[in-house]
């Protein structure tokens, strides 16, 4: 017997010679290394018979949703809490053999007869690779009802000896609820009990509280900077005034700090963005707030955009990661669809920049429906409706395709075929049919330079010059240092286009002409708006005294 130096985490992992084998492994004892739970809709492909295990098939077969996905990471260790090496390898969909067959490990699924699905994998919960020591059982449990299933996992010798077993009661959701009221992911206690997520709570979970923070990210997303400040002064004083007797009145205040954490962004103050996020996580953690989850997580994807713009894409991907975890536990809405328009917005700059994998392709692409779902459960909630998350998620997905950035035109290096131009034709007819009637001037300057990079491709350069020239009028207003960068440079490339057609280059005074006639900036709201939502929250609280 020899130890190796190989650990899962600090664990050593034990080999054994021929001699030693029989008599250390029966006694070995199962052990679960991780375990994770998650919610599906659907399975949105077909699946190969071999994927199949207790359903008869006929080949392809199609499987509705909803599903409780579990996954089992599955290891041998002895007394001395030290793993074997015991040299795992897969054996049909739902057992593996251990050190060439000499025992195995299967897993089983009651109540017998249920149409479940299985397979035992080589890669852990998060998609790494596993040593030969461990092997991942995956189970997709149907759960358009609410459904008790038991899951063994069992170690048995070659003769059929059980030498030790694990068993795991899953329930996919209580009577009268739906399977994705509850949390799901990779941070979860337990994987068999359903566990509620997270509303609002306190104040935060009030209609006076919601107001005030929709208030602010009108300002921020119209670029009304001094407006914003004059406003989230007056807003800390009623706070100060109230908070002497109503603790929770923090959460307001960093829900409103967040807001100009975001807005910091936005002017391309990437530093003081990130430290005001860091400093809020801080104060919510500190504060002991009972929304910290969505708080942090939010925050988190904040400082996680800033450094995406600056390149850093594996400290943003970190702090993203970080971002999904605290989400996990949150009810969709507002926080989750952000979260998920972040991991859009990183693949896409990502991709432009260095390139992503096909993996990688594929997660930006779920994330622009999750985003859009999750702000569609926010509207079915009533909460803030806030449509920024499925706006900015389709224009990430314009420039993704067409190979542009917010600063940087569309590579013309790069060929794109008429397949990919009528999809991002769809996602610009979606967008102007779903959100450009009520868009904030951030995400119109964002559009009509993503828009323009879909003209210039079709050549259609008078309308791309209109479209990018509104754009930077907007963001010149609005002092998005990024997106004026981007429309010049597209603008630049316009001209270049047009010297090779022969057409000339247009003059400072043409695009003036253009922009002036277009573009209507942002009314700021009078000092009475907000004396109105504070007037209100004042009630609420004096109310909440009386009790």
């Amino acid at each position: 017997m020899s130890r190796e130096q190989s650990f899962r985490g600090s664990r050593p992992l034990v080999t054994f010679g021929p001699k030693d084998w029989a008599s250390q492994i029966v006694r070995g004892k199962l052990e679960i290394l991780e375990a994770c739970r998650h919610h599906i809709p659907n399975l949105g492909c077909l699946l190969l018979e071999g994927s199949l295990c207790s359903a008869s098939s006929n080949g392809l077969q199609f499987f509705p949703g909803p599903f409780v996905k579990i996954q089992l990471v599955v290891a041998l260790r002895n007394d001395k809490q030290e793993l074997f090496d015991c040299r795992l390898v897969t054996a049909g969909n739902q057992q593996c053999k251990v050190n060439g067959g000499r025992s195995v490990i299967k897993a089983e699924v009651k109540p017998a007869g249920s149409m479940y699905l299985a397979e035992t994998l080589a890669i852990d919960c998060s998609g790494d690779e596993l040593g030969s020591f461990a092997r991942n059982f995956v189970f997709l449990l149907p759960a358009s009802i609410p459904t008790e299933y038991l899951i063994s996992l069992e170690f048995r010798a070659v003769t059929g000896e059980l030498l030790d077993d694990i068993q795991l009661q899953v329930l996919t959701h209580y009577q009268q609820t739906s399977l994705f009221d509850f949390c799901d992911g990779h941070s979860l206690s337990s994987v068999e009990l359903p566990c509620p997520k997270k509303e609002l709570v306190g104040i935060l979970g009030t209609l006076e509280a919601q107001k005030i923070v929709s208030y602010f990210q009108e300002l921020v997303e119209n670029g009304a900077g001094r407006c914003f400040r004059r406003d989230q002064l007056r807003l800390f004083q009623t706070i100060d005034e109230l908070s002497h007797s109503e603790a929770s009145l923090q959460d307001l205040h960093l829900a409103v700090k967040l807001e100009e954490s975001l807005m910091l962004y936005q002017m391309g103050d990437y530093e003081r963005c990130k430290q005001l996020g860091e400093s809020i996580c801080l104060h919510a953690n500190t504060y002991h707030s009972p929304n910290y989850n969505s708080i942090a997580g939010r925050a988190k994807c904040t400082i996680s955009s800033a450094y995406k713009m600056e390149r850093n894409f594996t400290k943003a991907e970190e702090l993203l990661d970080s971002s999904t975890e605290l989400l996990e536990s949150v009810v969709p809405g507002e926080e989750t669809a952000i979260n998920r328009t972040c991991l859009a917005a990183l693949l896409s700059e990502k991709g432009t920049v260095e390139g992503i994998t096909e993996q990688e392709k594929k997660k930006l692409k779920k994330a622009l429906k999750d985003a859009m779902l999750h702000y569609r459960h926010q509207l079915n909630k009533t909460q803030r409706r806030n449509a920024n998350s499925p706006r900015r998620a389709l224009i990430r997905m314009i420039l993704f395709y067409l190979h542009s950035t917010r600063d940087q035109a569309t590579n013309l290096q790069i060929a794109v075929s008429n397949k990919v131009l009528n999809k991002v034709k769809e996602f610009v007819e979606q967008f102007n049919r779903e959100f450009l009637v009520n868009c904030s001037m951030r995400d119109k300057a964002l559009f009509c330079n993503a828009y323009g990079d879909l003209l210039i491709r079709k050549g259609q350069y008078e309308e791309a010059i209109s479209s990018v020239s509104e754009a930077l009028r907007i963001a010149e207003d609005l002092q998005l240092q990024t997106d004026i960068k981007g429309a010049r440079d597209r603008l630049q490339q316009l001209d270049r286009l047009r010297m090779e057609r022969g057409e000339g280059r247009r003059g400072p005074h043409d695009l003036d002409e253009r922009r002036v006639a277009r573009y209507q900036g942002f009314e700021e709201p009078g000092f009475e708006v907000l004396e109105r939502f504070l007037e209100q929250l004042t009630q609420r609280v004096q109310r909440c005294r009386q009790y």
